[in-house]
């Protein structure tokens, strides 16, 4: 082989060489999927951040955006921290967008590459959709509504009703994310209420005021001491309209007489503070004798009604008028008697005797029973009271037990105990306990020839009545 043959053959291996070891730089195609992995679920508020990674068709990173000079990112009412993506935001294939609901509801996430959707590639199932999905949900409660009356009635319920929402006005539906209890103090005393207690965003219970002076609402955040609202209420101050005086339909001189008085306002409604804005009640008759006392002070007055033991001094008919002492304008007054608890049977009226006849003989006249009421009212605090049940009757000794259908054991029940009177007659006690399963044992000792019956008033919320009656 000759010098120039050698040559070039080293040329073409040069050659060859050169060829086997040129470098191709492959650059990733245009951007067609967005790998994601996100929760749908965003609470009210709160903020999100997500990572999206940008790839081609065959899985590359990139940031190829082809034709396009941006990625725009579309919702309809989530808050976006970038709406617009550029090629230099995007790192490795990848950028992060945060994200933010504020009310609830539903909503989605869309981005756009020259005009067209982006598919997205939802991890871990890789399931491939043209939109990300969102829901958003309340968050805590950090704003209360307390929607109750401006004003009250002393004596009787009042219902608070409280609405709460989150902190974008969002009611707050949505609990199980949430753990979060309330202190609601209400005219002196405070319940503790947990967001899971209650359905829905609004609270509701009922109080039983006997004041006669304004009283604060105030919801706190009991973690954070943060008030959530508070509203003043303020009474309304009944106007006297009518007395009601109930007397028995006869009775003896100088024995004693139960004298019932009610005071009701000019709509009708029982004065149950009487006691408390009333004044004192002179009784005036318009017979000879007197009657005592004559004075009924207003503290007599028990929830709107006051009675008392009386007697007067002369065998005749009398009327019985009350009249409010330090008022000069007039009152009505309706006057009921009793339902009479004996008969007076009547001798019959005398026929023409026939000699073979006997005289008709005067039927003698029963014992009029000496009798007796107490009247128990619990609070709707302590709970709903359902049925009163006679567990044992032995002798005189009576043993019922109050169920309540709804008992709130925040309220502890003291041990309680009454002796009973007939006029000045001890006739005996009641005491009632609380019993283990938090129902309450009323228990009534009575001298042998007395009985006793114990029932809930149907027209009187939560109050029991104990009529004592002679045998």
């Amino acid at each position: 082989m000759n010098l120039k043959s050698i040559k070039a053959l080293f040329l073409f291996i040069l050659f060859v060489i050169n060829f086997s070891f040129a470098q191709v730089s492959i650059k990733p195609g245009e951007i067609s999927y967005i790998e994601v992995q996100y929760n749908n679920t965003l609470v009210a508020g709160e903020t999100y951040n997500i990572t999206l990674k940008f790839t081609d068709a065959f899985g590359n990173p990139s940031n190829n955006f082809g034709l396009a000079s941006k990625i725009k990112a579309v919702s309809n009412g989530l808050e976006i921290s970038k709406s617009e993506i550029y090629p230099g935001d995007i790192k490795n294939g990848e950028t992060i967008i945060t994200v933010k609901g504020k009310k609830a509801g539903f909503y989605s996430l869309t981005f756009f590459l020259d005009e067209k959707p982006l598919i997205l590639k939802v991890l871990p199932l890789e399931a491939l959709t043209s939109s990300m999905n969102f829901r958003v949900i309340n968050n805590k409660a950090e704003i209360a509504v307390i929607e109750s009356k401006d004003s009250y009635l002393p004596g009787y319920p009042y219902e608070i009703r409280i609405s709460f929402f989150d902190r974008e006005g969002n009611p707050v539906l949505e609990k199980s994310h949430i753990n979060q209890t309330f202190l609601i103090n209400a005219n002196g005393s405070t319940k503790e209420v947990n967001v899971n207690d209650f359905n829905g965003n609004v609270y509701k219970f009922d109080i039983l005021p006997f004041t006669v002076e304004d009283f604060n609402i105030v919801v706190q955040d009991k973690s954070n001491k943060n008030i959530l609202a508070s509203k003043t209420i303020k009474p309304e101050i009944q106007t006297i309209g009518k007395i009601e005086v109930i007397a028995p339909s006869e009775t003896e001189a100088g024995k004693p007489f139960t004298l019932e008085i009610k005071v009701y306002d000019t709509q009708g409604r029982l004065i149950k503070v009487y006691d408390k804005i009333g004044k004192d009640i002179k009784l005036k008759v318009n017979g000879s004798g007197r009657i005592i006392p004559d004075i009924i002070p207003k503290e007599a007055f028990v929830e709107g009604v006051a009675q008392i033991q009386a007697i007067y001094t002369k065998s005749e008919t009398i009327n019985i008028e009350p009249v409010i002492l330090g008022l000069n304008t007039s009152i009505d007054v309706e006057k009921k008697t009793q339902k009479e608890e004996k008969k007076i049977v009547e001798q019959p009226k005398k026929e023409q005797e026939l000699p073979t006849e006997k005289k008709s003989e005067q039927i003698p006249e029963k014992k009029e029973k000496k009798t007796t009421a107490i009247k128990l009212k619990f609070p709707l605090e302590l709970g709903i009271i359902s049925k009163v049940n006679l567990i044992s009757s032995k002798e005189s000794n009576f043993i019922y037990k109050i169920y309540f259908s709804k008992r709130n054991l925040e309220y502890e029940v003291r041990n309680y105990e009454k002796d009973i009177f007939i006029g000045k007659e001890n006739i005996g006690k009641l005491n009632f306990v609380e019993d283990k399963d938090h129902n309450i044992v009323l228990n009534i000792s009575l001298k042998d020839d007395y009985t006793a019956e114990a029932s809930l008033l149907k027209d009187s919320k939560n109050t029991i009545e104990v009529k004592v009656v002679e045998k």
